[in-house]
């Protein structure tokens, strides 16, 4: 029965330990990953357990999910270093992704980073081999590197962030003067949240933005009160609306409906090494999506094992807003990369020179799959 080895990084991505063996019989990797500080921590698993041989598809996998095989041989490694962001009710289908390559037996090491530029670094800096992470970041370092990643699949085609506030902050003009909390400039919850005060006709240059972290620490900030406002996901910010009394003053989906929340990509090098591998991930990423919009049932139970004390209401809705409005990437998404390019130009965060889009999106391994097995 294997295990998934998650470690939770803090802004230094580097790190260390020793790779531990998932599943019998696969092999590991070489080296260790170094750290400045002693940051790293062994988290709980966030994956449900498997079936006993590679040959069994999930039973949780609903009609019209395809069963994909995996012939080892045909592989080019069996293991992977994926740098991802935290487990949260919006990356259920990662949780789902990571259970179906592990039963495939497929050994993942998965590293878990605040903010998606230090998820970036990781990957650029050959730290890891995929990055699973908002789109701005991924684009931000193929502009400044001309090309130092590859897009092979979305997986979210929407963002599921709600812009929360405190009580006296009855309105998104109340937000005037204000202090809101973002992760760190660049990263998803800057961006948008600025393209969401423009869109309603707030003046941008009269609110302070305030380095604060992810989700959970602008909730934080919130709850004491150091912010009047901040962005976060769906879950998180209706679960904290009922605890500490904070209130939605806009969905973000609402302003932006055409922006794709989480991008793969990897090195040109990378995958040059693993077609195969590749083709095999973009396969389970898409398995992934479609079990989620299928399987509302299945969906929540395994938010349970990742994300704990979300009320189960709050759940409820929360898939309701995913499956009823197109979040899950069940073709792959990649008509989704345009408009997301798109809308960081005119917000000033990609110049026109980013590089021509031939050389940082590759879409044939989704071609592949949905030549295969149809469009959902």
């Amino acid at each position: 029965m294997s295990t998934l080895n998650r470690k939770r990084i803090g802004r230094n991505f580097r790190f260390i330990g020793v790779i531990v063996v998932l599943l019998a019989g696969c092999g590991g990797t070489d080296g260790s990953l170094e750290t400045t500080e002693a940051t790293t921590t062994q988290t709980a698993d966030a994956t449900t357990a498997g079936p006993d041989t590679t040959t069994e598809t999930p039973e949780t996998t609903p009609s019209g999910v395809t069963e994909t095989t995996v012939n080892h041989s045909e592989l080019e490694s069996t293991n992977l270093r994926l740098a991802t962001s935290p487990p949260s009710f919006d990356t259920i289908t990662d949780a789902y992704w990571l259970q179906l390559l592990e039963e495939a037996g497929i050994e993942v090491e998965t590293f878990e980073f605040e903010t998606s530029p230090d998820t970036v670094r990781a990957v650029a800096a050959g730290e890891g081999d995929l990055v699973n992470t908002s789109p701005l970041a991924i684009m931000q370092y193929i502009e400044a590197s001309d090309g130092g990643l590859q897009v092979i699949a979305v997986e979210l085609l929407k963002t599921d962030y709600y812009l929360m506030s405190t009580p006296e902050v009855g309105s998104l003009e109340d937000l005037e003067g204000q202090i809101v909390g973002i992760s760190e400039p660049g990263d998803l919850s800057d961006s948008l949240t600025r393209v969401v005060l423009e869109e309603a006709g707030i003046d941008v240059s009269s609110i302070e933005f305030a380095q604060i972290g992810g989700t959970s620490a602008r909730v934080a900030a919130l709850a004491d009160g150091q912010i009047q406002a901040g962005a976060a996901h769906a879950a998180d910010g209706l679960a904290a609306a009922e605890e500490f009394g904070l209130q939605p003053l806009a969905r973000y989906v609402d302003y932006v409906p055409d922006y794709a929340q989480r991008f793969l990509a990897a090195t040109p090098e990378w995958l040059e090494e693993h077609p195969a591998l590749a083709q095999f991930l973009v396969d389970t990423l898409i398995e992934a999506q479609r079990w989620a919009q299928e399987d509302k049932d299945a969906y929540i139970a395994l938010s349970e094992e990742v994300v704990e004390g979300l009320p189960a209401e709050i759940s409820s809705d929360v898939y309701d807003l995913f499956a009823d409005e197109g979040f899950f990437a069940v073709n792959g998404g990649m008509n989704m990369i345009d408009p997301t390019a798109q809308l960081e130009q005119r917000q000033g965060n990609l110049s026109d020179d980013l590089p021509d889009r031939s050389t940082w999106v590759d879409p044939t391994y989704v071609e592949d799959y949905l030549g295969r097995v149809g469009e959902y």
